[in-house]
């Protein structure tokens, strides 16, 4: 599984997880750890304080070109909490992003579990609220798989999330936690997640026969057929009740 960070910074000079990628955007300036060759993501700052901006999206797609063998996917826009106007609004947007070749990520948002996965998307990203994503997420993740895109999902700030969605086989996830926590420890922490969520659950020596000692076994009673007094814990209650 891939975590995508919000960073420009060298993550190889840090010493980072192969596995850590970059999630970028229309105003990221530093393009630093793409062109080390980490795989990466774009998203389209619906959720920014600024809003999604149609010509800037483009614009740094166009930038993105260069980089195109590492790309996982770019979001096509979505409307937060409304999976039914996403769901609508897809074909169109995605039709518009389609000639930048990149993979294709449609956003779930919640109402989206009634439809069906739009044709053209590549990826389906589980965005949403939360208890929306905690009573759906892992049936549409699983739906996805089924019908062959990959799955990412977002807002992903704990080793907790990332080994429940390893267990998922989830392709990806992403998250602000390098913000809050800082660059070094939180790409540090973020690698120790990576780590814990690929071991096995269980070491050859954590499987051992099952051995009974002779003692604890018991010959079961014979088992009466026939008369009723061979049943004595419920003969007085059926002679009561004839």
């Amino acid at each position: 599984m891939l975590y995508f960070a919000a960073t420009g910074s060298n993550l190889d000079a840090l010493g980072a997880h192969p596995n850590i990628g970059i999630m970028t955007g229309p105003r990221a300036a530093n393009y630093v750890p793409i062109r080390t060759g980490r795989p990466w993501a774009s998203d389209c700052d619906v959720l920014s304080r600024h809003g999604y901006d149609e010509a800037a999206y483009f614009k740094h797609l166009v930038r993105m070109q260069p980089f195109h063998a590492t790309c996982r996917f770019v979001v096509v826009p979505d409307l937060p909490g409304n999976g039914e106007a996403t769901h609508a609004m897809f074909p169109y947007l995605a039709r518009e992003l389609a000639d930048s070749g990149f993979p294709l990520a449609y956003v779930l948002q919640d109402g989206c579990e009634t439809l069906d996965f739009p044709l053209g998307c590549d990826v389906a990203f589980l965005g949403g609220t939360d208890p929306w994503r905690e009573a759906w997420g892992a049936t549409l993740l699983a739906r996805a798989r089924a019908e062959g895109l990959g799955t990412h999902v977002g807002r992903v700030n704990s080793q907790r999330r990332v080994q429940a969605l390893a267990l998922t086989a989830c392709d990806g996830a992403d998250g602000t936690y390098v913000g809050f926590r800082g660059l070094k420890r939180g790409i540090s922490e973020i690698g120790q997640w990576l780590n814990a969520a690929s071991a096995p659950l269980f070491a050859p020596e954590d499987v051992r026969p099952l051995v009974t000692p002779e003692r604890a076994v018991r010959p079961a009673a014979p088992r009466p057929t026939e008369g009723l007094d061979a049943q004595p814990l419920f003969a007085e209650e059926w002679r009561r009740s004839a």
